[in-house]
């Protein structure tokens, strides 16, 4: 996409998946790791630096079927959190993706976080899930997806957004 710059994790043993992320190309960003970043997992993690601000994003997609413990990309979460906070204490940290069967309420106590999407993403079911280390959004929204899918988009924003424009398909 034009002004944008992707970054994805591939899946890793298996046909098809990862993960990606667009970020603003005014933006500075990279890819981060962490001591025991686990390829196994459908996790990406980004630096992102705005003017005076820095926020992590990770990126996760959580499969139906997974080929891994739970319990292992729980602590795989946990400590990518504790090693953002640790190196920037007063980074915003932002976890988000398709979690699918997995539990919101260990994510969020795991990695010291507060779940933000209250509202169904797929059928009756929160799916798609959105994790902040502070209370940085002011308004969250879910809404028809802009691309042919049965999973609804989350909008996360300060201010005002126009979000009819946002859910236009080209």
């Amino acid at each position: 996409m034009d002004g944008f710059v992707l970054f994805r994790r591939d899946r890793a043993g298996r046909r098809g998946g990862g993960i990606a992320v667009y970020v603003n190309s005014k933006l500075s960003a990279e890819v981060c790791t962490h001591p025991v970043d686990a390829a196994r997992f459908e996790l990406l993690w980004l630096r992102v630096q705005a003017v005076a601000h820095i926020t992590f994003i990770g990126a996760l997609y959580h499969p139906p079927k997974p080929q891994y413990q739970t319990a292992a990309l729980l602590d795989d979460v946990e400590a990518g959190v504790d090693a953002v906070t640790a190196a920037y204490p007063s980074a915003t940290i932002v976890l988000a993706g398709d979690f699918n069967a997995l539990d919101g309420t260990d994510v969020a106590t795991r990695g010291a976080l507060l779940s933000i999407v209250d509202r169904p993403t797929r059928g009756a079911n929160i799916l798609d899930r959105v994790y902040v280390n502070n209370p940085c959004y002011t308004t969250v929204r879910v809404i028809d997806s802009a691309v042919k899918n049965d999973h609804k988009a989350v909008i996360a924003y300060v201010g005002q957004v126009h979000i009819h424009q946002l859910n236009k398909r080209s």
